[in-house]
């Protein structure tokens, strides 16, 4: 991770900063992080090569509140829900999260632009952990190829023939044992 500006790190915590002097001092950080180093994602993942280039920069908003901007490019390639096979996707995502120093005051922030998310402005921040969570809200719940792409039959049974086979299993079930 490169920190730029006046910004400074902890050596026992690097990925830990003070989120409201992150974003007043218009911090940046950016960098490289291979897949492997994200576990929360291994559950999605169909294999875990590559990694994610990011960005978080602070800044203040219109209104005056801390900000982070948060840039995301990463090619993931996830398990389809339908086929069960690899599914890749590319990922491109920029979000911009405020700061509220009160949860009280988070509905004060419903003015600001649709593209931007609030979030309590902990003293610590996380970075490792927000780039983490910022990368599953992104990721699709539940990955599939478009249209007929998977190569799994479409179902072709009719109504009649689900209800026959429903009417077989329910004639085993009522045979005495």
């Amino acid at each position: 991770m490169v920190i730029d500006g006046a910004c400074t790190v902890s050596s026992a915590q690097p990925w830990v900063v003070d989120a409201g002097r992150f974003a007043r001092e218009h911090c940046r950080a950016s960098g490289v992080l291979a897949l492997t180093q994200l576990p929360r994602l291994h559950d999605i993942l169909f294999d875990r090569e590559g990694a994610v280039s990011y960005a978080v920069e602070g800044y203040m908003s219109a209104k005056g509140w801390p900000a982070l901007r948060i840039s995301l490019t990463a090619e993931l390639a996830l398990r389809c829900q339908r086929c069960l096979e690899r599914l890749p996707l590319r990922l491109d995502v920029q979000r911009d999260l405020v700061l509220a120093p009160e949860a009280s005051e988070l509905d004060g922030l419903e003015d600001e632009d649709d593209d931007t998310d609030a979030i309590p402005g902990v003293g610590a921040l996380d970075l490792h952990d927000l780039l983490e969570q910022e990368i599953v809200l992104s990721a699709p719940m539940a990955p599939r190829h478009p249209g007929d792409a998977c190569g799994v039959p479409p179902m072709t049974a009719t109504m009649g023939e689900a209800s026959a086979r429903f009417a077989a299993l329910a004639g085993l079930k009522a045979q005495p044992r």
